[in-house]
């Protein structure tokens, strides 16, 4: 869930499937995200928040938003966006992500982790073969990165790849806040070829019964644009390391890059995580903090 509100590279492979589907043609929900608009000197950027794989059934573009990318001559990203840049990214995360065609991860299992890895799938209710030419380490973060519930996520669905789709139409101009390998080495944190099974395999046992919070609470807070609501699925669930890590460190770092474009006369629309954009260390507060007009939520 974190890596969805908070990771634009792993919207890039990520592809979830609950077990079983409690409708096979849901129908289409009209959500409302929030979206900010933040007011410079010269510039204007609107700020809109991302889930980074959807259900195929969403219908998120209402009227302001169509206007605001309308408006806008550059579109910023977490990471680059370009059809070049993501296939260079697909190609970095197959290096550090999967195993050869030729091993499974469940080759590596132990009859322990052959248990703990049934018990952690069903309760889960991950894909299986979502996981199987995974890395262990790799594996171990969709784990205990899970929803229960029965949802379908698809990529090609996320914010993200719909909003860089209609900017490349446009032949808009792009940017990103991160790289990459950038984003990459956080997901990673400490693992190495040396640690990753083990990593996998206390990602088993926390996965088998840890509380879980339901994909379908943070769609509903996100669809209903509810801030509130996403920073408590989102960073409020986080150790505070981890928050600082993997949300506060990275939005103070992407302010100052915010603050040039406001500087110049352009008008720019940013889609990164929506965990990014709430609570008072969100970029939308820190701008405000800074003295910009920032309208929203």
């Amino acid at each position: 869930m974190r890596a969805i509100l908070g990771f634009a590279i792993f919207g890039l492979v990520l592809n979830f499937a609950g077990a079983a589907l409690a409708d096979d043609d849901p129908p289409v929900v009209h959500a409302t995200p929030a979206m900010w608009t933040v007011h410079g000197p010269k510039g204007t950027v609107y700020l809109l928040g991302s889930v980074h794989a959807l259900p195929d059934n969403i219908e998120w573009q209402t009227p302001q938003i169509v206007s605001a990318m309308r408006a806008s001559g550059t579109f910023v990203f977490e990471v680059p966006m370009e059809l070049d840049d993501r296939e260079r990214a697909s190609r970095l995360l197959g290096e550090n992500m999967r195993l050869p065609i030729s091993t499974t991860l469940p080759s590596y299992f132990d009859s322990e982790m052959r248990k703990e890895w049934h018990a952690a799938i069903i309760h889960t209710q991950v894909t299986p073969e979502l996981l199987v030419h995974l890395r262990p380490w790799w594996a171990a973060k969709i784990l205990t990165g899970a929803m229960s519930g029965h949802v379908t996520i698809f990529a090609d669905q996320g914010v993200d790849n719909k909003v860089a789709a209609i900017a490349r139409d446009r032949g808009a101009r792009f940017g990103a806040l991160e790289t990459d390998e950038f984003q990459l080495h956080l997901l990673m944190g400490d693992a190495t070829p040396s640690n990753e099974l083990a990593l996998l395999r206390t990602a088993m046992k926390t996965a088998s019964t840890m509380s879980m919070a339901p994909f379908q609470k943070l769609l509903t807070a996100w669809e209903t644009g509810d801030v509130a609501g996403i920073k408590a699925i989102g960073p409020d669930r986080m150790s505070a390391a981890e928050r600082k890590v993997m949300l506060d460190d990275r939005n103070s770092a992407w302010v100052p890059q915010i603050e040039k474009m406001l500087a110049e006369k352009r008008t720019v629309f940013i889609t990164v995580g929506a965990a990014h954009l709430v609570g008072p260390t969100g970029v939308p507060a820190q701008l405000r903090a800074a003295g910009y007009r920032v309208d929203g939520p």
